[in-house]
């Protein structure tokens, strides 16, 4: 069986690693930030041509990733389907990864308003639309099905992301059994027409700060790992220092020859430590929500755009970045834009912070190439 992903490493320092993918024609070179196109689209943000006119002058971002669970229930996966896929319907060429829409259920979960529409059985989850209230069934094999309708590049299987709190560590190993369940059914169902679809499918590592059962599902998962494999760092709300930890820990498990994707990580210090352990993707929607609450990345740190002391600062946000924002405007300008509430504020903000993890992608990657 012919695998549909090439890659090969380029260079490795200590952990980290320089690899060269190629999947349906085109080509990536990691570590790389994914920016997230949750519906088809990012809030605020112009059309993709003009951002990459506007982001970037160097290398294009060639990976973002769309959300199943939102494009399943509007426009609906069979619609899409009708334009050939998530790539005719936004007019996007490179590769896009879907998930497997368990988080944002896992969210309606979580919340006291949403949580009596979501229902967990071993087999899936249903779950009411927060849009109209109607009722829905995910399924190991029906979210590959819902995502092949969508067309996407690259797959995730359906798995069951454990809270932090409120629940002891039995039931977050059966629930984690329940996951390894799921992917061995995911995989089977995957791998009968893997000949058939342009697409790989891929597993998800996870189960907290339990190291025992990081372990061991680090070493289930990589049997239906056949192309890539992930890792969702922890469950939201803990350290800097403890996602460190856990990633160290759970990449030395897993297999050397796959590239690792982790998931929702996104300041630059923890995306740093993050590639010199040993990952090569990640992707979140933090930098963009920062953009529209008034945040801006620079050296490695955040500023809040909104606060008075840059009414009359007539320097760029980060003198060091050369994007669209960067190189045309103020903070003095910013600033008035969003205290008058212009949408072009959060836009231009919005459009550095994925420049700016873009550019530290690429600053990586040479350390990793020129050490």
């Amino acid at each position: 069986m012919n695998k549909k992903l090439s890659f090969t490493i380029q260079k490795t320092l200590w952990k980290a690693r320089l690899w060269t993918l190629q999947l349906n024609g085109v080509t990536l070179e990691t570590p790389i930030f994914m920016p997230v196109w949750t519906k088809a689209t990012i809030k605020w943000v112009p059309l993709e041509r003009m951002c990459a006119e506007m982001l970037w002058t160097q290398t294009p971002v060639r990976l973002i990733l769309n959300n199943t669970f939102h494009l399943y229930l509007r426009p609906w996966d069979t619609l899409i389907k009708k334009f050939w896929g998530v790539h005719t319907f936004q007019n996007r060429n490179w590769l896009i990864l879907t998930d497997s829409g368990w988080y944002q259920v896992f969210s309606l979960w979580l919340s006291k308003s949403w949580k009596s529409l979501v229902k967990i059985v071993d087999d899936g989850v249903w779950f009411q639309s927060p849009h109209d209230g109607s009722r829905h069934f995910f399924s190991p094999t029906n979210v590959i099905d819902i995502q092949r309708n969508l067309w996407s590049d690259i797959m995730m299987m359906l798995d069951i992301c454990s809270p932090v709190h409120g629940i002891n560590k039995k039931k977050v190993a059966q629930q984690m059994y329940t996951t390894h369940q799921r992917a061995k059914q995911a995989y089977q169902y995957h791998m009968e027409s893997y000949n058939t679809y342009n697409w790989v499918l891929f597993p998800i590592v996870q189960w907290w700060l339990y190291t025992d059962l990081r372990e061991e599902s680090a070493t289930i998962l990589s049997q239906y790992a056949y192309d890539w494999i992930a890792l969702w760092w922890l469950s939201v709300g803990e350290t800097s220092e403890e996602l460190e930890r856990i990633v160290s820990f759970v990449t030395d498990k897993l297999p050397t020859d796959k590239p690792r994707y982790l998931m929702g990580v996104w300041t630059p210090k923890e995306l740093r430590q993050a590639v010199y352990n040993g990952i090569d993707m990640f992707d979140c929607v933090v930098p963009t929500r920062l953009g529209r609450h008034w945040w801006a990345f620079v050296w490695d740190d955040v500023l809040k755009i909104k606060n008075a002391q840059y009414k009359e600062d007539f320097w760029p946000l980060d003198s060091t970045c050369n994007c669209h924002t960067c190189r045309n405007f103020t903070r003095a300008y910013l600033h008035h834009l969003i205290r008058e509430s212009e949408m072009m504020g959060w836009t231009l903000l919005s459009l550095h912070n994925i420049a700016y993890l873009h550019k530290l992608m690429e600053t990586i990657k040479e350390e990793i190439r020129n050490t």
